[in-house]
C-alpha cells in the first residue's frame, strides 16, 4: 500500500480532483471568527476530576504529565478555534474536558527556538536558540531537567529533524529521547517520522516504563509542516468556486493535513488508554508556531511577527483544571513551563528566569492585574548559516501586543507601525502612530524591552554535513 504521504493530488479514491472540485464546499479558514465549541468528546471521552498532588506525596500518585505538540499548526485550522468544518473532533475533545485559551503566542515561528522557549520559559534572545540549528544555552534549566529531578520517568518521542540532539539541544532532562528518522518526508530528501511511527515508538516505551513511577512524555507530530499532502482518511470539502485563488489548493492541503493529524491523535490516546493512567494525566496540547498561508504576502513561517505564524493553540486539561472552560486571557508558549510547576506543586529551578508566568488564574476568579504585555521575535535569516556563528545580531523585527494594541518595529528599514488589533484583527492596515496616546510610549517599552535582554550569544560551532542537508531540504538553511 502507498502511504498517504506519498501521494499526489487529485489521485484520492474519493474521486479526483475535478470530481471533488465539482462537490464543492466552503473555504477552510475564517479566521475572525471563534465558534462556540460544538465538538463532541475525543473518542476516548477525556475528562478529569480531581486536584494535584504535592511533590512530597508517594511517586506512584504524582499526575503524569503529556505535553503533545503538532508542528505548524495555525490555532484556526482547529474547529474549536473557529475552522468552519468540523474535522478536529479529537483536539476539539480536549478543549471540552479542560480550558482553551483562545489568545496563545509563541515567541517566534522556528520550531526549534519555540521549543526552547517552551521548556525554559525564555524569549529566543535569551536563551540562545535564536534560529533553527543553533542550540539552547547550557547553563539554563529546562522543564525535562526539573520534572527529571523531581522524580519523573522522562521521554520525548519527536519527528522534526530541528530537534535532533545537537542542534536545538532540548533533549536535556530527557531519559529518553527518540529520534528515530527511518523515513523521507518528500522527494526531495527531507527526513521526519511519521505520526503512526511516533506513536509505535510511544507504546513500545511505555510498555517497559517502571510501572509505579510518574511519566513525563513529549509527543510532537509534524504532518502539517510543508510538503501539504492529502490523505485518504479524511475529507475536508473544497472552498467554492467565488473563494479559490491561484493558491486555494495549497490551504486546502494544509487543512487535510490538519485532520489527519487529528486522526492520529485519536490513535495516540486510544494507544494510551491501557498504557498510561488518563484520568492522573495533565495534558498540554500546543503547537510550536503557525503558518501564513499567503496573508501579508508571506508563505511559510520564521520571518515575520504577525498572527498566523505567532497564534498557536494552546489547551490544559487534566486533575486540577475545569473543563470545558475558554479563557480569553492572553497566554504565551513561556506560560508552559510555570503553569505545570503550579499544577504539580513544584519550586521553579535555581537559576531559572521565567519569562511567562503561571496561567492557573486564568480558570478561577478573574483576575484584577493588568493583562500581560507579550514580546515576539522574527529572524531574518531562514535557519543556520555562516552568520549564526558570530557576535549576536538583531532579528529582523521585533513586536509587542496586548489584546487591543500591537507595535512592530523593523530592523532593516528601522520603521514601527502599529496595529489597532480590536478594529483591525488581522493586521492588515498598519498604522504610522498608535490609535491611541500610551504613557509610557508603546515604541519606547518595545525598545525598552530589548535593550533589556541578555542577547545571549551561541558558541554552536559546525553542524555535521547530514544535519545542513536535511535542515536545507525542509527550506531552513539559506541567505536572508
Amino acid at each position: 500500500m502507498i502511504p498517504a504521504r506519498h501521494r499526489h493530488l487529485g489521485r484520492s479514491p474519493r474521486g479526483t480532483l475535478a470530481q471533488r472540485l465539482l462537490r464543492g464546499g466552503r473555504y477552510p479558514f475564517d479566521s475572525c471568527r471563534i465558534l462556540s465549541l460544538l465538538g463532541p468528546l475525543a473518542v476516548l471521552g477525556l475528562t478529569w476530576t480531581g486536584s494535584p498532588l504535592s511533590a512530597a506525596a508517594q511517586s506512584d500518585s504524582r499526575p503524569h504529565v503529556l505535553l503533545l505538540s503538532v508542528d505548524t499548526l495555525r490555532a484556526d485550522a482547529l474547529h474549536a478555534y473557529g475552522f468552519r468544518h468540523d474535522v478536529t473532533p479529537s483536539i476539539d475533545g480536549l478543549a471540552t474536558g479542560g480550558v482553551l485559551f483562545e489568545d496563545a503566542l509563541t515567541t517566534i515561528g522556528k520550531t526549534g527556538p519555540a521549543f526552547s522557549s517552551l521548556f525554559t520559559s525564555m524569549s529566543p534572545p535569551s536563551h540562545g536558540a535564536r534560529r533553527n540549528g543553533i542550540a539552547l544555552r547550557p547553563d539554563v534549566p529546562t522543564l525535562a531537567e526539573t520534572l527529571s529531578a523531581a522524580g519523573y520517568s522522562t521521554a520525548a518521542f519527536i519527528s522534526n529533524w530541528t530537534l535532533r540532539t545537537g542542534l536545538a539541544e532540548v533533549h536535556r532532562g530527557f531519559d529518553v529521547y527518540d529520534e528515530e528518522f527511518d523515513s523521507k518526508r518528500n522527494l526531495f530528501g527531507a527526513r521526519e517520522r511519521s505520526a503512526d511511527a511516533v506513536i509505535d515508538a510511544v507504546t513500545q516505551h511505555l510498555r517497559n516504563r517502571p510501572a509505579r513511577q510518574p511519566t513525563f512524555l513529549w509527543v510532537h507530530f509534524s504532518e502539517p509542516h510543508t510538503p501539504y499532502e492529502e490523505h485518504d482518511e479524511v475529507d475536508v470539502p473544497f472552498p467554492p468556486e467565488s473563494e479559490r485563488d491561484n493558491n486555494w489548493q495549497k490551504r486546502w492541503r494544509y487543512a487535510e493535513e490538519v485532520a489527519y493529524t487529528d486522526t492520529r491523535i485519536e490513535r495516540l490516546f486510544r494507544e494510551l488508554s491501557g498504557l498510561l493512567d488518563l484520568e492522573q494525566t495533565i495534558i498540554v496540547f500546543v503547537a510550536d508556531h503557525g503558518e501564513s498561508l499567503g496573508e501579508h504576502s508571506y508563505w511559510g513561517h520564521g520571518k515575520n511577527t504577525n498572527w498566523p505564524n505567532l497564534k498557536i493553540p494552546l489547551i490544559f486539561q487534566g486533575p486540577g483544571i475545569p473543563k470545558g472552560r475558554r479563557s480569553t486571557s492572553p497566554a504565551m508558549i513561556t506560560d508552559i513551563f510555570p503553569t505545570l510547576l503550579d499544577l504539580l506543586r513544584l519550586a521553579a529551578p535555581e537559576g531559572a528566569t521565567f519569562e511567562g508566568r503561571s496561567l492557573t488564574t486564568a480558570w478561577k476568579a478573574p483576575s484584577t492585574e493588568e493583562a500581560p504585555l507579550r514580546f515576539t521575535v522574527g529572524d531574518r535569516h531562514t535557519a543556520w548559516g555562516s552568520r549564526t556563528r558570530q557576535n549576536y545580531e538583531h532579528p529582523k523585527e521585533i513586536s509587542l501586543q496586548s489584546q487591543a494594541l500591537k507595535v512592530v518595529f523593523d530592523f532593516g528599514s528601522r520603521t514601527t507601525v502599529y496595529y489597532d488589533l480590536i478594529a483591525d484583527p488581522l493586521e492588515n492596515n498598519p498604522l504610522s502612530e498608535p490609535p491611541s496616546e500610551t504613557k509610557p510610549p508603546w515604541r519606547r517599552r518595545l525598545a525598552n524591552w530589548y535593550r533589556d535582554l541578555p542577547k545571549y550569544e551561541s558558541k554552536t560551532g559546525e553542524i555535521s554535513e547530514e544535519d545542513r542537508k536535511q535542515l536545507e531540504s525542509l527550506g531552513y538553511v539559506g541567505a536572508p
